[in-house]
């Protein structure tokens, strides 16, 4: 593993890879003597000029997205029918049905999708154009398109989008009817079974229908149960009852899967003892009669990974008292030694733990782990835990005490973010220089510009993204101080990220300060592969 990639994390790492594979920005501040404050450029020059650069992967496809927000799905459709090394497209064309519809143009939805000829494919767009046909008023119409469906497997579905789509409307009690649609109509097990039951139940708990979420979540428990033992991963969806069980301070099935859980590590230990007392048996060495007895282990009722998903999608949203409940049952099936990967659980509940302030715990816990790159960036993760609940004093002093030079850097990130975020720049800046890596303190150093533009100071902000020094870093910065309500500066600002990492930096604006800039780089895109095609 490369060195401070443990530490670091998958995110981190990565992003700092990128930022110095691009290199470093011009010399003397190249980009602020092209665009010098006071000029507004036409960003449309600009966006065309840099659109024969590589793209970002998977850029096409918010670009297509984009496309059709702006009104122009024709020309987004054009563009994913292009190819660009993309084995099927007609998967990204079901993408486009579903953001088309959200953006209103019903006609061009429809059309889209009768025009692909995979029949799979077409009943996947029809699933997705469903709920924008509701959310345009026409409920009776989307109920009618449901019946259209082609295969069985997808009515479910179909079904409980529909009743997702009227909930959000407000009408409760026919979204209840829907989903009890897409409840009835499951058939068999699956994902697309899980995922009906799991709106069904959402929406009867928005509904105040406690009993019939109640039934829907037995249901989903015994999906789960069942596609357990035939080794189907649809753990998410019992994860997902859980989490809205404990949200409640309803923890009875979580402690009917520990008990589970329990047993069968029980039974296995069992199992193992028995095998070990009994030894080998009198005639084994006798090569002539050796025997092989294979029994088939039975596999288990749930996966035990469900405990550490559930911890991880409760930590930000559960409160101190349910949180501290969830991490003592975790801890006790940490210690009931069952045979499973323990990583993963002993993470979580490390990080509950921290986010909800018991540090000494969380600390106890890391401590455990013996690879030492493992343990420091384990314990920089209880830095950043404890950052996010707003302990900033207490996360700096344990940042700064971490002796590992990558985790102390990513542990003072997370500080000076969080007291970005909290207002407090002054001290934010004035940590900065503790941290040891210096791309780590270029990334760091944009959250302090992005709360300093908030706070009514966009021209320091600008003036610290010319410390940084990788050209992608600084792009990044020059993009998080783009604001739409100073449509001249935004647009200079927006150039210059432009200039340095490329179109891709500043797309999510473009909407506001470049209307034209996502018809822009298209057509360069489309005019480039026309060049290059043979």
């Amino acid at each position: 593993m490369p060195k401070g990639q443990a530490q670091l994390g998958r995110e981190l790492y990565g992003a700092r890879t990128s930022d110095q594979r691009l290199g470093q920005a011009p010399p003397s501040s190249g980009d602020r003597r092209l665009l010098p404050r006071g000029s507004v450029p036409c960003l449309l020059t600009v966006l065309r000029l840099a659109a024969h650069q590589k793209a970002h992967r998977g850029a096409d496809m918010g670009l297509a997205v984009a496309l059709v927000r702006a009104g122009h799905l024709a020309r987004a459709v054009e563009l994913v029918r292009s190819g660009a090394g993309r084995f099927r497209p007609d998967e990204d064309l079901v993408r486009l049905v579903r953001a088309a519809g959200e953006a209103g143009d019903l006609d061009g939805a429809r059309a889209l999708l009768e025009s692909l000829t995979d029949r799979s494919l077409r009943d996947c767009a029809l699933v997705a154009h469903i709920p924008a046909v509701a959310r345009a008023g026409e409920r009776e119409h989307a109920a009618a398109l449901v019946e259209t469906v082609r295969y069985p497997h997808n009515r479910p579905r179909a079904w409980a989008e529909l009743a997702k789509a009227v909930a959000d409307d407000g009408d409760h009690g026919a979204a209840l009817g829907y989903a009890a649609r897409a409840a009835a109509e499951c058939e068999g097990d699956g994902t697309q079974t899980g995922h009906a039951l799991l709106t069904a139940m959402e929406i009867a708990l928005a509904a105040g229908d406690h009993a019939l979420a109640g039934t829907f979540a037995d249901r989903i428990e015994d999906l789960v149960r069942s596609e357990a033992r035939k080794g189907v991963g649809l753990r998410a969806f019992l994860v997902a009852v859980l989490a809205a069980e404990a949200r409640r301070g309803d923890l009875d099935r979580l402690d009917a899967v520990l008990r589970s859980l329990t047993r069968t590590a029980a039974a296995r230990a069992a199992e193992a003892a028995a095998a070990e007392a009994a030894g080998p048996r009198a005639g084994d060495d006798d090569s002539g009669a050796l025997a092989l007895t294979i029994l088939a282990r039975p596999r288990p009722t749930f996966d035990a990974r469900i405990v550490a998903e559930l911890l991880e999608e409760v930590a930000e949203t559960a409160d101190r008292e349910v949180a501290l409940a969830l991490a003592d049952r975790a801890e006790r099936l940490l210690r009931c030694d069952a045979d499973f990967d323990s990583l993963q659980l002993r993470e979580a509940v490390t990080l509950l733990l921290a986010r909800h302030g018991e540090v000494e715990r969380a600390t106890a816990l890391a401590d455990l782990i013996a690879e030492p790159d493992l343990r420091a960036a384990r314990k920089a993760e209880i830095v950043e835990a404890l950052a996010r609940s707003g302990d900033t004093d207490r996360a700096e002093a344990l940042a700064r005490a971490l002796a590992d030079r990558w985790a102390r850097s990513r542990a003072l990130m997370a500080v000076v973010g969080a007291l970005a975020r909290h207002g407090e720049t002054a001290r934010a800046e004035a940590l900065l220089p503790a941290i040891p890596d210096r791309w780590g303190r270029s990334e760091a150093l944009i959250d302090v510009v992005g709360a300093l533009a908030r706070q009514g100071e966009p021209e320091r902000a600008e003036d610290l993204t010319r410390t940084i020094p990788l050209r992608r870093t600084r792009a990044r910065a020059l993009a998080a101080l783009v604001d739409a309500p100073d449509p001249a500066r935004a647009r200079r600002l927006a150039a210059r990220a432009v200039f340095l990492g490329g179109w891709a930096m500043v797309f999510d604006d473009l909407a506001e300060i470049a209307p034209g800039g996502a018809l822009a780089i298209a057509d360069e895109v489309m005019a480039r592969r026309a060049h290059l095609s043979p």
